[in-house]
């Protein structure tokens, strides 16, 4: 994936997620194929709190020398942050406010900067064998994880909303 590829995809994606909820009910939203699958709303929370922890981490690998980059229990937060019954419209506008900016902030950067990097603090999400070397990520490398990251939770919400019982 190109850099400008990225972006774009980062830019895009709450707008691909806005026209997938667009007319679900609360219930629709809250539904679980099973009791350990997340809901669609629980997978826009993920995607918001991931765009959120991503451009944190982003900050820290320009504004330090490698810095850790801790790792986060993604279960515990849905469960921290009720995101169940979290407001859906509020949701989608601190997602793109955070995708957006995080776009924003990548799209300024020089090629230096895309080559900082920080050390993972655990494996992270989406992160293909082999693309961490030496126990560090690029922003670049971190940059791209984010955009795949956010693309396979695209079509997992594709694939809930396909699933949705009648009448939800």
């Amino acid at each position: 994936m190109t850099r400008q590829e990225t972006l774009d995809t980062l830019r895009a994606l709450p707008g691909q997620i806005e026209e997938l909820v667009q007319g679900l009910s609360e219930d629709a939203l809250r539904w679980r194929p099973s009791p350990r699958e997340w809901s669609i709303k629980e997978v826009c929370c993920h995607l918001r709190d991931f765009s959120e922890i991503g451009g944190e981490r982003i900050r820290h690998m320009l504004g330090e020398d490698d810095p850790f980059l801790p790792s986060y229990d993604q279960e515990a937060l849905a469960r921290e942050r009720d995101y169940q019954n979290e407001s859906m419209p509020l949701v989608l506008t601190a997602l793109r406010a955070f995708s957006g900016g995080l776009a924003y902030l990548l799209e300024n950067l020089g090629e230096a900067e895309w080559q900082r990097t920080g050390r993972p603090g655990g494996p992270l999400a989406g992160m293909r064998s082999g693309a961490v070397k030496r126990g560090l990520i690029s922003i670049a490398q971190y940059a791209q994880l984010l955009a795949d990251h956010g693309r396979e939770h695209l079509e997992q919400i594709k694939t809930l909303r396909g699933q949705l019982p009648p009448g939800q």
